[in-house]
């Protein structure tokens, strides 16, 4: 792919969609999976919200479709600049939709062993507590530390090449730093994954992903300071 190609809105505007498709999706399916993860009986509250638990992973099944859509599209603009950056986003990227689809099969498995069983019994709670604890791990992996990977990789990219203006990457950078330590923390047990200090700290990621998203729609991306005047 050469400069004329990314520079073109079709590909700028494509990769927008898929940020916007991306933070939409994942914010639905954690509000989905919300009344099963706080319950204090997750086996029974999956046989009242089997539904709300199919909606969820459907909608985490198109956050990973979006985000292989991105890393698609955000590897040969990556790698006009660097052709070990680009792959290493890819990489990381789709470590995060693993993360993220095994989260999503603990929540149907959790859905389906509630089907079958009246819940209550202590067994049974333990699966259920089993199943939320994958998926809140997966959480913390994917949509959160691996996701600042990846935000750190092509932000830092952005900073140098110029692909974006520079204060738009450097919030990149700033809130993938943030995500990368959300998720150090939770792994340390210090905070919770659904805790209001997480929601803070994930804040700035959200808003850059978004601010990038409508930037890319709007205008597309900048030539790369490597290749001006060339």
């Amino acid at each position: 792919m050469n400069l004329n190609t990314i520079s073109t809105k079709w590909h700028a505007s494509i990769t927008g969609l898929f940020f916007i498709t991306a933070t939409v999706t994942a914010i639905i399916g954690l509000v989905l999976y919300k009344p099963v993860i706080d319950a204090a009986d997750p086996i029974a509250a999956a046989a009242t919200h089997g539904t709300r638990i199919g909606w969820g992973a459907f909608f985490e099944a198109i956050l990973s479709l979006a985000n292989c859509g991105t890393a698609l599209m955000m590897l040969p603009v990556l790698s006009l600049v660097s052709g070990r950056l680009g792959p290493a986003y890819v990489v990381f990227r789709s470590l995060e939709v693993v993360a993220i689809l095994v989260g999503a099969v603990s929540m149907l498995a959790l859905a389906g062993i509630a089907s079958r069983t009246a819940g209550g019994a202590s067994e049974s709670m333990l699966i259920g507590h089993a199943l939320i604890a994958i998926h809140d791990w997966t959480f913390v992996l994917g949509p959160h530390f691996l996701l600042g990977v990846n935000t750190l990789v092509y932000s830092s990219v952005f900073f140098r090449s110029g692909l974006v203006p520079r204060p738009l990457a450097l919030l990149g950078i700033t809130g993938a730093s943030l995500i990368l330590v959300v998720g150090a923390i939770e792994l340390l047990g210090v905070i919770t994954p659904y805790s209001l200090t997480t929601m803070a700290l994930a804040m700035p990621i959200a808003v850059y992903e978004m601010v990038l998203a409508g930037r890319l729609i709007v205008k597309g991306f900048d030539e790369p300071s490597a290749l001006r005047g060339r």
